[in-house]
């Protein structure tokens, strides 16, 4: 009896142990999903306190003790993505919707997808005398045109309907890889499509923007910040539009720069000022007074030119010649201006070009290596395309419309940039670009002081 009754005393206490063991491990679960949810919304929440805080912690604990904080930080949010999709808490969803048959606003039709774009008529580049590099890049220049190996061509503004080409999709949303018309200029003709990609297979949640500019529609500007890049003691940039660029209808869209100067000084100019020197076969976007624009290797594709009037350096290149660069499949953080060696999964930026010069190509994404960045742009048609600035706060983009005679951000990826969504259309300590239509000098009168009485 004295046996028995052990036993049914050793089942009770381990029953009761098993209770209290499992409640433990239901609180311990419940508490991680709170904790997880609570770290999502401070982690939107506090994208721009975060960004803040890295100059003073630098002074701190250095350089390498911030970018080791944020690679245990972007390692351990991709880890706890990774759980949430492959434990089934979300699913994968494209970043906006995308209709079936989009239409424009006005009557203007778009054209039918074709496998290539449209053939550009190319007008030499010309040259530009050093003093005249300043605020426009629609400026006609008087001095004799470059030779082809000095400078890219230009694309002639054409009447041609223009579509980029479908891209196959790499993941399996619906909609993936299929252009909607996004940006219009002041006639209503479509000046930017955009689509969504998943490049990378062992993350389905990672969904990259694209957006595609028409150069022979538009012109790309890019602006120094306030305060970077830039070395003590160098030139600063007024980090402002020019001021005839700011007028609705001509203003299309504004979207991040490159790193800071700390993160590799890479060079940049605009506006006939240098915050940084250029470095030599590093990847480069330059802009010709005519509106051309290159992105290619300092020194080798692009040369220090008259007729250059700005460019912006960030990094090796990602794509050349149609190709992931093999230092963006090797994918380690070292080749990318950082500090310490790994891979580093967060929100990254590109600008690429398509191999005839007619296509600009924006990309951002969450949760990207440099390799499925490249895959992207490869993906999208881009032959040559280049780093931008990375992480969540840094990474924007935003088209911008009418709204009667006053300007209206949108971001690209509503909620994720949703934080300052106008940073652009104020003074801004950072570089950036933007982007305007190509208009009639009498359109653009039109546009400032309105229809003739």
């Amino acid at each position: 009896m004295t046996s028995i009754h052990f036993r049914s005393s050793l089942r009770a206490s381990w029953h009761a142990s098993l209770r209290i063991r499992s409640r433990k491990y239901l609180w311990f679960f419940l508490l991680a999903l709170a904790a997880l949810a609570l770290g999502r919304a401070v982690a939107h929440q506090g994208a721009a306190l975060a960004a803040g805080l890295a100059d003073p912690l630098r002074g701190l604990i250095g350089a390498e003790g911030v970018a080791t904080l944020e690679t245990l930080f972007f390692n351990a949010q991709d880890q706890v993505k990774q759980w949430e999709y492959g434990l089934g808490f979300k699913e994968p969803e494209a970043p906006w919707a995308v209709a079936a048959a989009p239409i424009g606003p006005t009557s203007t039709p778009a054209a039918s997808p074709s496998p290539t774009p449209p053939p550009a008529t190319l007008t030499p580049t010309s040259a530009l005398p050093p003093q005249m590099v300043a605020d426009s890049l629609q400026a006609t220049a008087t001095q004799p045109a470059a030779t082809a190996t000095q400078a890219p061509p230009t694309p002639t503004l054409t009447a041609t309907p223009w579509r980029p080409a479908s891209i196959a999709p790499l993941g399996s949303l619906e909609g993936e890889g299929l252009w909607s018309p996004y940006l219009f200029s002041p006639a209503g003709q479509i000046v930017a499509f955009r689509t969504f990609l998943q490049p990378d297979p062992e993350r389905p949640f990672t969904t990259v923007g694209v957006v595609a500019f028409d150069l022979t529609q538009s012109r790309l500007h890019f602006v120094l910040g306030a305060s970077e890049p830039s070395v003590p003691g160098g030139p600063r940039g007024a980090g402002r539009m020019t001021a005839s660029d700011r007028v609705p209808g001509l203003l299309l869209a504004a979207f991040n720069g490159g790193f800071k100067a700390v993160h590799g000084t890479y060079g940049a100019m605009a506006g006939g000022a240098e915050a940084l020197p250029p470095l030599d076969g590093l990847g480069t976007v330059a802009i010709y007074q005519d509106g051309a624009v290159q992105i290619g290797r300092w020194g080798e594709d692009i040369l220090p030119l008259p007729a250059i009037v700005a460019w912006r350096q960030n990094a090796p290149l990602v794509v050349e010649n149609g190709q992931v660069t093999a230092v963006a499949e090797r994918n380690s953080i070292v080749d990318w201006s950082g500090s310490i060696d790994g891979e580093v999964i967060t929100w990254r930026s590109g600008l690429g070009l398509s191999a005839d010069g007619r296509v600009l190509y924006y990309f951002a994404g969450p949760s990207l290596g440099m390799p499925a960045l490249g895959r992207a742009m490869v993906a999208a048609g881009v032959d040559q395309g280049m780093l931008l600035d990375i992480n969540s706060y840094w990474v924007h983009f935003t088209a911008i419309r009418p709204a009667g005679d006053e300007l209206l951000a949108e971001p690209l990826f509503g909620r994720e940039m949703d934080t300052h969504p106008d940073r652009f259309l104020r003074a801004s300590d950072r570089d950036f670009f933007y982007v305007t239509a190509v208009v009639e000098e009498q359109v653009v009168d039109g546009l400032v002081n309105g229809p003739p009485e």
